[in-house]
């Protein structure tokens, strides 16, 4: 976002003038920011937090518009007493081998099997991604944990993995939905991080890939368990947004925790959090 912010603060100089919104502008792939693995988790990592579990290394095939064979890979992790799995789809920016030792301390409090994968163009997985094709992907990932686990299934996206998370409980049936510092539409995410002296000079829309993705549609007919998590101080996806977004959901089950100056990267580790996301995924 701050790569979008920048390109706003460019533009709005040159007097009033339209921005279109790009894809690229907010999915960020490795190729355009540079990022390379630091440290590959494995299950000699694993086991320090969680000395019981099994990790698998998880590969799913799928084609490019240009008929290139792409590779989405992620990982797996089962624990003897768990009967649930949460499904992670993680923010933009971040990638497996760096979620999966977060999840992995959230999994030693309440115990659950999880699993999550890396975008198109992050970190393990190959390819080039868009809207579209991470909301497609998003189905494949979902039916392919969906056939190898028995058990509860909660699905959990942070920051841009809200809108994969959102979409799936649109499209599939989930035992527990969990939308961490979540927004409502793209544009109206686009425009919250425009301050206010810009507004006057710069019209900002988005692509139409990003208009086919709203979280406030995907969820208007979600009945099942659904957590809300908001941070007080969260410049990324304000608050606000993700309230709007916790009052469009009809279900009788649902639960909204805006943290005390909470951010957009430490909202899991609040106490009151960590109880309803124990509850809800058990």
């Amino acid at each position: 976002m701050r790569f979008l912010f920048a390109l706003i603060s460019i533009f709005s100089l040159s007097a009033c003038q339209t921005y279109v919104v790009r894809d690229l502008d907010l999915i960020r792939p490795d190729y355009l920011t540079g990022y390379k693995t630091k440290e590959v988790f494995d299950a000699e990592k694993l086991n320090k937090t969680l000395p019981e579990a099994r990790l698998k290394e998880e590969v799913i095939s799928a084609n490019q518009m240009n008929s290139e064979i792409v590779q989405i890979k992620g990982l797996s992790v089962v624990l003897p007493e768990a009967k649930t799995t949460v499904l992670y789809f993680g923010g933009n920016l971040t990638h497996v081998d760096e979620n999966a030792p977060h999840l992995s301390k959230i999994a030693a409090s309440c115990p659950v099997n999880f699993a999550t994968f890396d975008y198109r163009g992050y970190g393990r997985s190959n390819g080039q991604p868009d809207a579209l094709v991470l909301k497609d992907d998003s189905l494949r990932i979902y039916d392919h944990v969906r056939a190898k686990i028995s058990g509860k299934l909660v699905v959990h996206g942070f920051s841009l993995g809200s809108f994969m998370a959102a979409y799936i409980a649109a499209n599939r049936s989930v035992d527990g939905l969990v939308l961490e510092g979540s927004s409502t539409y793209p544009d109206e995410l686009v425009n919250a991080q425009i301050p206010w002296y810009f507004k006057p000079f710069v019209t900002v829309t988005v692509s139409d890939n990003l208009k086919t993705i709203s979280n406030t549609q995907a969820v208007s007919n979600f009945v099942g368990k659904v957590l809300v998590i908001t941070g007080e101080k969260d410049t990324s996806t304000p608050a606000y947004l993700g309230r709007a977004l916790f009052e469009s959901i009809p279900s009788q089950e649902k639960e909204y925790i805006m943290v005390p100056n909470g951010t957009h990267n430490n909202l899991m580790s609040n106490p009151q959090v960590q109880v309803s996301y124990c509850k809800l995924v058990q």
